[in-house]
């Protein structure tokens, strides 16, 4: 199955190696030791194995002390040596402690053995005390992982590849490491739409106007799904970062537009020319947001970058539809919010009428 996953892996464009744990050989070099030498020259197996060890993969003779760490230092030979078999067969070896032997020569690894080089036999590797088979591909640089998955998948399902019972799939890599991220992400959600929202109705004094404003951020972001279909950009981690840190930007128009409305005695009351009047006069102050702001983003759109380019195109594309909800839809969420109360104000008008004195043609007051 390993094998098989790890074939169609090799069609998918811009993956330009695979591996796979079970059926990858790895070459190793082994060193036979003849057992009649080893005896003359007084040294064991476990013996050349570990003067191997320390003369190879180096040796912690001693230390130096940096400011406050001690630093071990670790001696070996040099990268050229340790990376050619001739130097490495040439290595002397001391006798052991239990030598038979008077003398004290060195005898070089070539006497005691021969070098040869064998296949690494594969290991099932476990986890979570299941055995697995990593199938791993590597891609062009500059190139997305999610882009590649996602080819690989439509390869997968185009070639009918599928598991028999008792066997799953798991994605690791950047989708893991992005699926994490994001879980982290909207850990936090929540605590920062409270403390939002607390904001909102301190500053704008109504729990109304706070749910207009939370319509706004939810539209925004349909509006940035929206741009992400419409350009062709996936939906990975960035595109999400950006979805979500677009909400703040996108609500300042409907912000502006509510709080002019507040200040407004008629357009609060819900005059409708007076709140015509109050977004006209604030739609100046929207649009120039708006415009900025997306050509801030502008560098990042036209530079190609596969990272940013989701990033750019979400909060670009929310924030490009944000002036519509600001300038046509808070007034409209406004006006239907307080139809109520301006219709129990005008049944409150009409049940109390006002009492004034009128002077009449005679001169006498009357009660009207």
């Amino acid at each position: 199955l390993g094998a098989e996953a790890r074939e169609i892996l090799t069609t998918v464009p811009n993956v330009v190696h695979v591996r796979d744990d079970l059926t990858a050989t790895v070459p190793k070099l082994s060193l036979e030791i003849d057992e009649e030498q080893a005896q003359q020259a007084g040294v064991s197996n476990a013996e050349v194995a570990q003067q191997l060890q320390a003369t190879l993969e180096g040796a912690v003779g001693g230390s130096i002390l940096e400011s406050t760490e001690n630093l071990p230092v670790r001696v070996q030979i040099s990268d050229g040596d340790r990376g050619n078999l001739s130097q490495i067969a040439a290595l002397n070896l001391q006798p052991g402690q239990s030598a038979l032997r008077q003398d004290n020569d060195f005898r070089t690894v070539s006497a005691l053995g021969e070098f040869k080089i064998v296949p690494q036999l594969a290991q099932i590797a476990h986890r979570n005390e299941q055995r697995v088979n990593t199938v791993q591909g590597f891609i062009k640089a500059g190139t997305l992982p999610s882009t590649v998955l996602a080819d690989y998948l439509t390869a997968l399902e185009e070639q009918g590849f599928e598991l028999p019972p008792g066997y799953t799939t798991e994605i690791g890599g950047e989708q893991a490491e992005s699926s994490d991220a994001t879980g982290d992400l909207f850990g936090s959600v929540g605590l920062l739409l409270l403390a939002m929202m607390t904001a909102l109705v301190l500053s704008l004094r109504s729990f109304r106007s706070t749910g207009i404003v939370a319509a706004v951020g939810i539209g925004s972001v349909g509006m940035a799904l929206f741009s992400l279909w419409a350009f062709g950009s996936l939906l990975g981690f960035m595109a999400i970062v950006g979805a979500m840190g677009l909400i703040g930007i996108a609500i300042n128009g409907s912000i502006i537009v509510l709080s002019a409305i507040n200040e407004d005695k008629l357009a609060s009351q819900g005059d409708r020319k007076a709140i015509q009047e109050v977004v006209m006069r604030a739609t100046r102050h929207v649009v120039t947001t708006t415009i900025t702001t997306m050509v801030g983003f502008a560098p990042l759109l036209f530079s190609g970058d596969p990272f940013w380019y989701p990033l750019a195109v979400a909060i670009a594309g929310g924030i490009g539809g944000s002036p519509f909800l600001a300038l046509y839809f808070t007034p409209a969420a406004y006006l239907m919010m307080h139809r109520s109360d301006r219709r129990n104000t005008h049944d409150n008008n009409r049940n109390h009428p006002t009492h004034e004195a009128v002077q009449s043609a005679e001169g006498l007051p009357s009660m009207s």
